[in-house]
């Protein structure tokens, strides 16, 4: 009458050694793979970083030598003077300035 037949479910849920193996080496490949996705990802990321900031540093050192220079002949009294005579208009005492005026 009623005859003892296993579930189809319970069949579904006993897997053979081989086959827990084969997925247990294949989630293990995927976890690798991802990993080394991942990695060489960032990898990239970094190096892309890398330029940028190495083009930053050339542009900082070329702001730097300009400013340098400026520092450096700011402390130059000639140019000093050669920027007040250009500037201000200044002369020096005995001098005699000359302004050019246009008429109308």
């Amino acid at each position: 009458m009623a005859t003892s037949r296993p579930r189809a479910t319970s069949l579904r849920l006993r897997r053979s050694p081989q086959t827990w193996l084969a997925l247990a080496a294949i989630a293990t490949i995927c976890f690798i793979a991802f990993v080394f996705i991942s990695r060489q990802v960032e990898i990239a990321r970094r190096n892309r970083r890398i330029g940028d900031l190495t083009s930053a540093h050339v542009i900082a050192l070329d702001e730097q030598s300009a400013l340098r220079e400026q520092l450096a002949s700011a402390d130059d009294l000639d140019a000093i003077e050669l920027e007040a005579r250009k500037r201000l208009g200044l002369v020096l005492p005995g001098e005699v300035k000359i302004v050019f005026v246009e008429e109308p």
